[in-house]
């Protein structure tokens, strides 16, 4: 049991038992029909490489990992499906590649000199920067003796099957990066290009002088445009948008008044209560032990409490969305800096946390009753890097100590009181030996009481009821608009492109709500001008009372492969007009030297110079790889035929030219040049092999 008093004091292994129970309740119901033949053996929610994954193991596998942890519902089940295609995909290729992790490595990887980053990323202890080794044998002797807590053993081996994957990627990126090679004729190509410079003239004629009326882009153009560019604008999957009103719910002059009411009706109480903590702790209040400065605090506060009695409390005021009371709890001249010593003892356990405290205090009688000074102990007995010096601390700032540390040491300690206080270091004997006001700033300590100005539930079952007029009467999406259009109070939107396993919408979020809106848009029921017989609702993220409802339609389908000319004409029509505007310009200056071509567009002649042709960027031009390209041809005297860039139509003409009389090329820089390539294989390779694999993701069934 000491064991998992550990793993449970490190939050990264939040592992609750009433998580995994409530998983195997679910498991056990949906197989219970499996068992008397009743059911299909597997609930598949995808297919990766042929291989089914069956729910149940993605369910599990999310209990064991997650239980506990408030992340998001849908990111981890994001970052699990990642990983689930990662190590299936991983597995397949490795068993044809003949690789694997034996017992032996895996041994290595989980307890031995060489841990796997898995391992190391979640035992790192990260005051010492350590693995706690310790703590590794224990789990590695539970493991093997079947004596280790039933849900650390569940979470342990699916780490395995994470350790195994992550070595198998490690491995198979270890033999591309081995695989790649820089030959002879690249090396110097590179190297010459690196070696080369290049001095020119040029006009840059902006796509601009050309009047959008003066070409025509048609469909046929921007098809041609698309297949051109396939591989940046092909989709993978079906997308679908969805256009929405939205009805914000906001808060009545009742409402208002009716919380106004409440917040004053607590004045009195504030203004007599002795324990300020306890009552702002019931009224949903604040309060600690700092003290603010008046250019640390909001304007609104600052008036108010630097011109209050001790004790006074505001009259209600609104701030920052709610109603408010202020208490001036105490007033105080605050340092500037402050110099202080510790003794630092870590511990983070109870039993660590008693032992400690009970040592600090016996040093701390011993300091006060003369029989040993604080340096010394500090040099024998402190932990930390301060030990060698007697624990001072030297002089800081408000703020750059950890809260509780700070927090003592400038509105707590006095010169030459010994305290204990406990950070999330371990625990302290401070002192402070020093305090400078040198801009002798007044500091205030306060207690706060805020009523947010929400609407009552009544105001959010009208607006309900409003709403479930409005979808009854508009029931297309071109009923949506039309009637958003004609209320001021209203509005219509539309998504960004969703695919069938979002769960955010841009605008809205990511949440359930969202969520509940995408599997809807993919239903069978779902038509293109149909609105969802649904009333959406989404709640505030610090209040949780319903802040808006929207009324959706499906808006539109985009099937897999190149989407439709309608569906990117918005992104792609500039990039054709610019393409025909500078072939129009192309034609005419054809033939034409700098001079003509500069005051036939009112332009000036401009140089670039030294212009380094390894770089690939040019100072005052930017990024125009078909520039570059034609440098790299053009001798000096020469000038180019017309040129479409990225920003508009250049002519070149190159004034001096420096080349490399001879490439040399070493075993070094080819190395170089192959590391470049080399860096970019874990971030490219998996992302490759995700492409080439046949991945069915079927999520959407049950989540």
């Amino acid at each position: 049991m000491a064991l998992i008093g550990k793993i449970r004091n490190n939050s990264w292994l939040l592992i609750l038992t009433l998580g995994v129970a409530l998983a195997a309740f679910i498991i056990m119901d949906m197989t219970s029909a499996d068992q008397m033949g009743g059911g299909p053996q597997t609930m598949s929610i995808g297919t990766i490489a042929g291989e089914e994954i069956d729910w149940r193991d993605f369910q599990r596998a999310e209990d064991i990992l997650y239980s506990g942890t408030g992340t998001d519902m849908y990111e981890r089940r994001e970052i699990l499906w990642d990983f689930f295609v990662d190590m299936t995909m991983l597995e397949n290729k490795s068993d044809r590649m003949g690789l694997g992790v034996g017992d032996l490595e895996m041994e290595e990887l989980q307890y031995g000199n060489n841990l796997s980053p898995v391992v190391v990323q979640r035992f790192m202890n990260p005051q010492t920067g350590q693995v706690d080794r310790n703590q590794l044998n224990e789990i590695r002797d539970g493991m093997a003796t079947r004596s280790l807590d039933p849900n650390l053993m569940q979470f342990w081996r699916f780490q395995q099957r994470e350790i195994k994957t992550d070595r198998l990627q490690a491995k198979i990126e270890a033999m591309v990066r081995k695989g790649l090679y820089t030959p002879n004729f690249k090396a110097e190509s590179l190297e010459f290009d690196k070696g080369t410079t290049v001095s020119f003239d040029y006009v840059n004629i902006p796509f601009s002088v050309i009047p959008d009326g003066d070409v025509e882009v048609s469909d046929s153009d921007l098809r041609d445009y698309l297949r051109d560019n396939r591989r940046q604008y092909e989709r993978k999957e079906e997308s679908r948008r969805v256009g929405y009103v939205t009805f914000e719910v906001l808060p009545t002059s009742e409402d208002s008044s009716l919380l106004f009411n409440t917040i004053s009706e607590l004045k009195n109480e504030f203004e007599v209560t002795r324990d300020d903590s306890l009552f702002t702790d019931m009224n949903y209040g604040y309060f600690d032990v700092a003290y603010y400065t008046e250019d640390q605090l909001p304007v609104e506060y600052a008036d108010r409490l630097f011109n209050m009695e001790k004790g006074q409390v505001t009259d209600p005021f609104i701030h920052d969305g709610n109603f408010t009371l202020l208490k001036l709890v105490d007033k105080k001249m605050v340092p500037d800096s402050v110099r202080s010593r510790h003794i630092l003892r870590p511990a983070t356990d109870p039993v660590g946390m008693t032992r400690e405290r009970a040592f600090l205090d016996s040093l701390k009688t011993l300091i006060e009753t003369g029989v040993q000074t604080f340096d010394s102990l500090a040099i024998h007995h402190g932990t930390d890097a301060t030990s060698a010096d007697g624990g001072d601390l030297g002089y800081t700032t408000p703020g750059e100590m950890v809260a509780p540390f700070n927090d003592h040491i400038f509105y707590k300690a006095e010169p030459g009181d010994l305290h204990i206080i406990t950070t999330q270091f371990g625990l302290h004997l401070v002192e402070v030996t020093d305090r400078i006001f040198s801009s002798e700033s007044e500091g205030v300590r306060y207690a706060a009481i805020e009523e947010a100005i929400v609407p009552s539930e009544e105001t959010q079952n009208i607006m309900y009821e409003e709403v479930l007029g409005f979808i009854a009467e508009n029931r297309s999406v071109e009923d949506l608009q039309r009637s958003a259009d004609e209320n001021p109070a209203l509005s219509f939107n539309t998504s960004n492109r969703l695919e069938r396993n979002d769960y955010s919408i841009q605008g809205l979020g990511a949440n359930t709500t969202s969520r509940d809106i995408v599997r809807w848009a993919f239903s069978r029921s779902a038509r293109v001008g149909n609105v969802s017989p649904e009333i959406y609702a989404y709640q505030h993220p610090e209040h949780y009372f319903t802040d808006k409802y929207l009324v959706v339609g499906l808006s539109e389908i985009e099937e897999a492969g190149l989407p439709s000319v309608s569906s990117v004409r918005n992104q792609i029509q500039p990039l054709v007009l610019n393409k025909k505007k500078g072939e129009k310009i192309k034609a005419e200056i054809e033939g034409m030297n700098l001079p003509d071509i500069a005051s036939r567009y009112n332009q000036s002649v401009s140089q670039a110079f030294d212009v380094n042709l390894g770089d690939g960027f040019i100072s005052g031009i930017g990024n125009e790889p078909a520039v570059i390209g034609a440098l790299k041809a053009l001798d000096a005297g020469e000038q180019s035929s017309p040129i479409i860039g990225n920003s508009g139509v250049f002519s070149i003409r190159v004034s001096n030219k420096t080349e490399p009389p001879v490439v040399n090329i070493t075993g070094q820089v080819r190395r170089q040049i192959s590391r470049e390539k080399q860096d970019q294989v874990s971030t490219r390779l998996m992302e490759s092999l995700r492409d080439n694999i046949s991945i069915e993701d079927q999520r959407h069934r049950l989540y």
